[in-house]
């Protein structure tokens, strides 16, 4: 498969704060490392290492969830990472990006989905949060060969998972590839996805409130 950059446009309106527009990039950019990862028929080489990175974190805190997507990013080629061309900050404004366009398409489509049932899918999120500590997720370790599993344990990530693949609208085939990720792991799965909505939620929060459009589209060029 033939990866090259392409110019796009994220659309912008109404008035943004330095820090407002930081911690939008932010999200958009560790979004765009988990849908890279997402990408069919990736070299080998490069499988491989993404193969690793989602299994090597205890997914037992912040530092695994801030290392998954800083280091997913940072496997991406530079040339295929994100890179501002332009940015005009008027009424409607825009940033123009040159990026992977299927990249791009997979991350406005999460945020689309999200925007779209954006009070629902937050308390889906939250009854999933409330759960995951009922189940004592959080004292897992993932990074053990053996996990010892309740099947309660197994049957509440598992549902969970469906309902949050369904919120972001990913693919079959993109769920596949996760479930190839985490080898069959339904817990690490549920974390990732958990965090991939932390991120995705602000992003459709300000689509919702008009400020920001992420569009997954080719730049007209003008």
């Amino acid at each position: 498969m033939a990866l090259q950059p392409t110019k796009t446009k994220l659309s912008l309106d109404g008035r943004w704060k330095l820090e407002e527009l930081s911690e939008a990039t932010k999200d958009y950019t560790q979004l765009y490392g988990f849908a890279y990862s997402l990408l069919p028929d990736l070299p080998l080489a490069r499988r491989e290492e993404i193969d690793y990175i989602y299994g090597k974190f205890p997914w037992r805190g912040g530092y695994s969830t801030v290392n998954f997507f800083s280091q997913l990013f940072h496997k991406i080629p530079p040339k295929l990472r994100p890179e501002v061309v332009r940015i005009q900050y008027a009424s409607p404004g825009f940033i123009e990006l040159s990026e992977l366009l299927l990249v791009a398409i997979t991350v406005a489509g999460i945020v689309k989905a999200v925007c779209s049932a954006l009070n629902t899918a937050h308390d889906t999120y939250r009854k999933i949060q409330k759960g995951s500590i009922d189940h004592k997720l959080s004292k897992i370790n993932l990074t053990k060969e053996e996990l010892e599993l309740t099947q309660k344990q197994i049957a509440f990530c598992e549902s969970s998972a469906r309902q949050l693949i369904q919120v972001f609208g990913l693919t079959e085939t993109q769920e596949k590839l996760i479930d190839q990720r985490v080898q069959g792991n339904p817990v690490m799965k549920l974390k990732i996805l958990l965090s991939v909505f932390r991120r995705a939620e602000p992003l459709a929060k300000k689509q919702s409130d008009g400020k920001l459009e992420v569009t997954g589209k080719k730049s007209d060029g003008i």
